[in-house]
C-alpha cells in the first residue's frame, strides 16, 4: 500500500539523532533503559510502518480482526481488517481495505481504533487522529458511523468526517451526508494582534481556515472571520492549541522512564466570548463563556434554527497557565445562499505500479473542493479523500491507498457552502 505525505524510512543517522534527542528530553541515560526497550524506542523513529492496535468484532458467525498501520504521525494512519471463521484464524484480507481511512480534511488520520455498538445497537468506529505539531504522537479521538453491508463486509463512513452530522435519538443512517456546510474556507480574517501565516484574504490550514497566535497573553485578544456575505450559520467550532508553552513543569514529572509526563490534577479554566455581526460594527452575543468554570480546549456551538451572521468574532479572556493564546481552528458551518456546484469533470487512472489512484479534476468557479470516493464495487464506495480546489484549471491528487490486484470504481463529488453534488461512478 502506498503512503501519502510522508517520507520513510529515515536514515540510520537521522534515527540516531532522534534517539539521542529522546534520551536528553527524558533525562534517562541509555544505561538505565531496559535493553529490550532500546530497539523498540529506536523503531519509533525509523518511520517504518507500524502494525499495532488489534481489535476483534464478531458478526453473524464471522470474526473481524482489525489492526492499525502505518503510524500515528501520518495523515494516512488507518485501520485494516481481516476476516475469519474462528477467533484464532486463519484470516484472509477483506476486500474493503483499509476500512477506516481519513487522510484529508481538517484533522487527518483514522487508525488504532475500536469498533463497537452503542446502547441502541448502532455500530461506531473510534480511532486516533493526527495533530503531530508539538509531539510526533500528538493526536485526538475521532468517531464515525460504521456497519456491515449485505455481504457481511465491515465499513466505516468517513465522508466529510470532521463536519457536523446529525444523529437521531435512535441512531442514524450510516451513509447520511452533512446538511450543514463549511462556510468560512479561505474567507478573510483579522485579529487584535499577529495572526501568523494568516493573511487578509486566504486561509492557512487546509480546512481549519484559521491558525492564529496572539502577540501577547493579555485579556481580550480577539480573532474575527468575515464570511463576505450574511449567511445562515448553524454551528461554530473552536479549537485551542498548545503552542510552545514557555513555562517550566508546574509539578512532579510522572509516567515511565520511556514516557515521562506531567499530569495536571488541578481545575483550570478557559474563558471566551463568541459574537456575531451583520455589518462589522454592531455585535451581538452568540455564546458567553466569560464565567465558565471548565477547561474545554475544543467546543462546538450549535444553533439548530440558524442565525443570520456575516462577521464572527472570538474574544479570549482566560486560558490555562496564562500563556499566549493560540487558535488552530475557527470553523463556521451552515447553509450558503448560492447554488450548489456543478458535477465535476474528471479523469481517473492508476499509477504504473497499480498502488496509487491518480485524479485530475477540471476546476469550476462554483466549487470550493472535492470529495474523491472509491471502492471495489459500484455500490461500495467506502473510501474517501476530501480535498480543496487547487490553483489554475486543474486540481490534481495522488492517493496511495489501492490494493494492487483489486479492481476499483471511483466517483468525484463537488461541494461548496450550499451543498454537495455527486459525480458519475466510473471503473478505474
Amino acid at each position: 500500500m502506498g503512503v501519502d505525505n510522508c517520507d520513510f524510512p529515515r536514515s540510520e543517522e537521522e534515527v540516531e539523532m532522534m534517539f539521542q534527542g529522546f534520551l536528553r528530553q527524558s533525562g534517562t541515560p541509555v544505561e538505565q533503559l531496559p535493553k529490550q526497550y532500546i530497539p523498540q524506542i529506536r523503531g519509533m523513529f525509523t518511520r517504518r510502518p507500524f502494525i499495532e492496535g488489534p481489535w476483534m468484532d464478531k458478526h453473524n458467525g464471522k470474526y473481524y480482526l482489525q489492526y492499525a498501520c502505518p503510524g500515528a504521525e501520518f495523515n494516512v494512519y488507518a485501520d485494516g481488517v481481516y476476516e475469519g471463521d474462528s477467533p484464532l484464524g486463519p484470516f484472509t484480507l477483506a476486500k474493503n481495505n483499509p476500512y477506516s481511512y481519513h487522510p484529508g480534511g481538517f484533522m487527518p488520520g483514522a487508525g488504532h481504533g475500536s469498533t463497537m455498538r452503542d446502547r441502541g445497537g448502532n455500530l461506531w468506529h473510534t480511532s486516533t487522529m493526527r495533530i503531530s505539531v508539538n509531539h510526533q504522537f500528538e493526536r485526538r479521538v475521532g468517531i464515525w458511523p460504521a456497519g456491515y453491508d449485505k455481504d457481511g463486509e465491515l465499513f466505516c463512513n468517513q465522508n466529510y468526517g470532521d463536519w457536523p452530522i446529525a444523529v437521531d435519538e435512535n441512531g442514524m443512517d450510516a451513509w447520511r451526508e452533512p446538511q450543514w456546510f463549511l462556510l468560512n474556507y479561505a474567507k478573510p480574517a483579522a485579529a487584535s494582534s499577529s495572526m501568523e501565516g494568516c493573511g487578509a484574504d486566504k486561509a492557512v490550514n487546509e480546512d481549519a481556515t484559521t491558525w492564529w497566535r496572539a502577540a501577547s497573553a493579555e485579556r481580550g485578544q480577539w480573532l474575527m472571520v468575515d464570511l463576505q456575505r450574511v449567511m445562515d450559520v448553524r454551528a461554530i467550532q473552536i479549537n485551542f492549541a498548545d503552542d510552545k508553552l514557555p513555562i517550566a513543569s508546574p509539578g512532579k514529572i510522572q509516567g515511565s522512564a520511556t514516557q515521562p509526563r506531567y499530569i495536571e490534577e488541578r481545575d483550570l479554566i478557559t474563558r471566551w466570548v463568541l459574537e456575531g455581526s451583520l455589518d462589522g460594527n454592531a455585535y451581538f452575543m452568540i455564546e458567553d463563556k466569560s464565567e465558565a468554570a471548565t477547561d474545554l480546549p475544543h467546543d462546538l456551538i450549535v444553533r439548530e434554527q440558524g442565525i443570520e451572521v456575516r462577521y464572527v468574532r472570538l474574544t479570549i479572556l482566560q486560558i490555562p497557565y496564562d500563556v499566549t493564546p493560540c487558535i488552530s481552528g475557527l470553523r463556521i458551518f451552515g447553509i450558503g445562499h448560492r447554488e450548489k456546484p456543478k458535477a465535476p469533470v474528471c479523469r481517473t487512472r492508476r499509477s504504473d505500479d497499480r498502488l496509487d489512484l491518480l485524479v485530475d479534476i477540471e476546476n469550476t468557479e462554483d466549487a470550493v473542493g472535492y470529495n474523491i470516493l472509491w471502492g471495489h464495487a459500484e455500490d461500495k464506495l467506502y473510501h474517501s479523500y476530501q480535498i480543496y480546489k487547487g490553483e489554475g484549471a486543474l486540481t490534481q491528487k495522488r492517493i496511495g491507498a489501492l490494493v494492487k490486484a483489486q479492481e476499483y470504481f471511483v466517483r468525484v463529488d463537488a461541494f461548496n457552502e450550499s451543498g454537495i453534488t455527486h459525480g458519475e461512478v466510473t471503473r478505474l
